[in-house]
């Protein structure tokens, strides 16, 4: 081949691998291209490129070539002995094309300024001088399109990192940290979803709210960690009970929402499924709940609006039609809370009425702590000659503006509101100062003591032991003259804590009363583990019992088990001779109810003591 051929041979090779730089912003595919036309013209057997780009490190692995033609080297030894002339040249800065030879193989490394190394191979022949010389110019054209496709490759990522952030950024404004669960302000926006739908397509959906019942009281006695893990496992359990496409949402620190869509056209079918639903939820939570270092007791009050909702305006706008389904369905579940916990009830218009007298209510007692207007009124106890031997404090009520309002309407939204706290430090300090009173008139001879009901949230508050201790030594009363009377509620949480504190007390001659026993909770799954004095029969088995067998039955049984456990046994709730009559030869130890004496104002007390 003359001069002039090669020469035109060459120029023809150089620009057809200059074409086929740059034609693509992917490292790998520009690379690619560019390999595959090269192993082509040059007839190299192997063709390989190692980076050593100090951004491009992050792309692929250092220890092995980036791409390669064949995708690796029969020869395991040459590839090795391969890595280490590369990485020898690579740190001889001056070198720009060295030729090796491995056996009967000839390798050319060509070095790409800034970027690493391109290797060549051929077997047998060598590649002439001036093809590699021809070569240089493009090594520099090489070296600007890699640093152009690793720059691009880096913007990319710094553009998918500040979406994933993003990202990020947005479900955290969605979802709850805690449970992974929606937030109320997704909450809201599936709720006009629902909403809109049902309005556009004449269907049925629901707004489940659910409160964990007595939820602050773990939190009080067991730590933030287990409540933390017990809303986690509530949330769990929930999430088993919804469907494919429905919403449940955490809106607050107890509270649950879930959006039920597509319930159907007819109003009371869509009601049935939507019980169904929460009778399985209260199903779910019918058992101890256990945890990793302890085991809970719960239940849930869940409160319902079926949506569309019925209005008295002709029309509303979407925001407010979903404000008052969430409305309506906290109306419903305040009134399973009012009622007894642990059950299910559909919003219906007169339970806004209740809502309005609650919320009226909670309004008043502020009013009422601070002018104070509650009075304590004390109920006699008898023993079963009629000899009054005891008392206890029962709270009452007279607001100017409301009249008088009965505990059963006020008690419950205190312990809701957690006023209940301050009106059971107000009763400590009334009853002792009674107490203090009584002792200086020497009125405990026959008398033996005063009873104070404690609330569950009371109870639970971690001063508790401190400030009724406090309370004792301030007014000098002998601690035995002051009892506690507590319901199955407050051992149901966390009995060791609830026997924890009791111990104390008792050391302190302060000693509990179980009032209600029998009502409620399973009371002998616990009775012998509690450090009780005394237990108080509920009085929906002392009515009318002279009439009832089974009544008869389990009352006898319930005195046998308080003979057996060293219990004082009191019978609450008399209201008949024949009632009366009906324990006069049995093992008791006082008898209360309005047969003998209603609840008297102080002033009447101390008369009928002197």
């Amino acid at each position: 081949m003359n001069q002039n051929n090669r020469t035109l041979q060459l120029v023809s090779i150089q620009h057809e691998l200059a074409m086929s730089i740059g034609q693509d912003l992917n490292l790998a595919a520009m690379l690619n291209i560019f390999m595959s036309r090269m192993q082509q013209r040059l007839s190299l057997r192997a063709i390989q490129v190692f980076i050593r780009h100090p951004d491009a490190v992050l792309l692929h692995s250092i220890d092995k070539p980036y791409l390669s033609f064949p995708k690796s080297l029969t020869d395991i030894a040459e590839q090795h002995w391969l890595n280490q002339e590369v990485e020898q040249f690579y740190h001889q800065p001056e070198l720009i094309i060295t030729a090796h030879q491995y056996e009967h193989n000839h390798w050319y490394l060509l070095r790409i300024a800034g970027i690493g190394v391109l290797t060549l191979q051929r077997k047998l022949m060598v590649i002439e001088n001036m093809v590699l010389q021809a070569l240089k110019p493009l090594l520099s054209r090489l070296a600007l399109s890699c640093q152009a496709c690793i720059e691009h490759q880096f913007l990319l990522n710094e553009i998918k990192k500040r979406k994933k952030i993003e990202q990020q950024l947005i479900e955290q404004s969605y979802i709850d940290n805690l449970t992974g669960l929606p937030n109320r302000k997704m909450f809201n926006v599936s709720l006009e979803k629902s909403i809109a739908q049902a309005l556009s397509e004449n269907t049925c959906g629901a707004v489940l709210f659910i409160d964990v019942d007595r939820f602050k009281l773990v939190n009080d006695t067991l730590g933030h960690g287990v409540g933390d893990e017990l809303l986690i496992k509530v949330a769990g359990l929930l999430k088993s009970c919804v469907r494919n496409g429905d919403t449940l949402a955490r809106v607050g620190g107890d509270e649950f929402i879930i959006i039920l869509s597509d319930l159907g056209p007819n109003k009371p079918e869509a009601e049935t499924t939507v019980a169904r639903i929460g009778k399985q939820m209260l199903a779910m939570t019918a058992v101890p709940l256990e945890l990793k270092h302890c085991t809970v007791n719960i239940s849930l009050s869940i409160g319902i609006c079926i949506f569309p909702v019925a209005t008295e305006q002709l029309t509303i706008s979407l925001k407010q039609h979903c404000d008052a389904a969430v409305k309506n369905a906290d109306i419903a579940m305040y009134q399973v809370k009012r009622n007894a916990r642990n059950n299910y009830a559909f919003y219906r218009h007169e339970l806004q009425v209740l809502s309005d007298k609650r919320i009226n209510i909670e309004k008043h007692l502020h009013i009422a702590l601070r002018e104070k207007q509650f009075s304590l009124c004390y109920q006699p106890l008898v023993d079963q000659a009629g000899q009054v031997i005891a008392a206890e404090a029962l709270i009452r009520w007279h607001s100017p503006d409301l009249g008088w309002v009965g505990p059963a309407d006020f008690i419950p939204i205190a312990e809701e509101s957690g006023l209940i706290v301050d009106i059971s430090e107000w009763v400590v300090n009334e009853a002792c100062r009674l107490i203090a009173q009584l002792e200086q008139q020497s009125a405990f001879v026959a008398l033996k003591y005063l009873s104070i009901n404690v609330s569950p949230r009371y109870f639970s508050q971690p001063y508790f032991v401190n400030k009724l201790v406090a309370a004792v030594k301030h007014y000098q009363i002998d601690p035995t003259h002051l009892r506690l009377e507590i319901t199955e509620g407050v051992a149901l949480i966390n009995i060791d804590n609830a026997v924890k504190t009791m111990q104390i007390l008792r050391e302190h001659q302060l000693y509990f009363m179980l009032d209600d026993f029998g009502n409620g909770y399973s009371s002998l799954s616990y009775l012998h583990k509690l450090p009780l004095q005394a237990v108080k029969i509920d009085r929906s088995f002392i009515t009318d019992i002279h009439l009832s067998s089974n009544n008869r039955v389990i009352v006898n049984a319930m005195i046998d088990i308080s003979s057996h456990f060293s219990l004082e046994c009191i019978i609450e709730g008399i209201e008949s001779q024949a009632e009366t009559d009906y324990f006069r030869d049995k093992p008791i130890a006082a008898i209360q109810g309005y047969y003998f004496f209603r609840p008297l104002p102080v002033a009447d007390f101390i008369k009928l003591l002197s």
